[in-house]
């Protein structure tokens, strides 16, 4: 049996020190805007830990960075900072994330995203502490935040 591989157009990449430095200062920013509502729908299951978002049009976020290997799934339209470039994404992408990373998102259109990683976590709590160096700062650790939770207990 022969197997087909070929590169993928896009990983998300680690930002150089110096565009992490400058997301520091853009995230200030955002910080002290409204920020929007925000439900995560978390789900654990055979080991992995997913969360999807779902974002309307001209949303711009900034994702907390990220200390593990993960695949983030994005369907919709938008630009995203992917290590030191702006790129395009539209319709429907399965993308490896790097660890280390950090992203700045401006949706086109609406755009949910869902990430996946293994985790042997039983808790949100615990696995957003273990992929987030931020977690203190996710809209999922707020009061009445509208997340939902599922575990299959596979």
């Amino acid at each position: 049996m022969s197997a087909l591989t070929a590169p993928l157009p896009i990983a998300m990449a680690p930002a150089s020190p110096d565009v992490l430095a400058q997301l520091d200062g853009i995230n200030k920013i955002i910080l002290a805007c409204p920020q929007i509502e925000l439900a995560t729908e978390h789900l654990f299951h055979g080991g992995m830990y997913a969360r999807t978002i779902r974002l309307e049009p001209e949303t711009k976020m900034m994702g907390s960075l990220i200390k593990l290997a993960t695949v983030l799934i994005v369907h919709g339209d938008c630009s995203v900072l992917i290590g030191d470039q702006r790129v395009e994404l539209t319709g429907y992408n399965v993308i490896p994330g790097c660890a280390g990373r950090k992203q700045l998102f401006w949706t086109h259109g609406p755009v949910e995203m869902t990430m996946i990683y293994p985790t042997s976590l039983a808790t949100v709590e615990e696995a957003e502490d273990e992929v987030f160096a931020e977690a203190d700062q996710l809209m999922s650790r707020r009061d009445g935040s509208g997340d939902t939770i599922v575990f299959t207990g596979e």
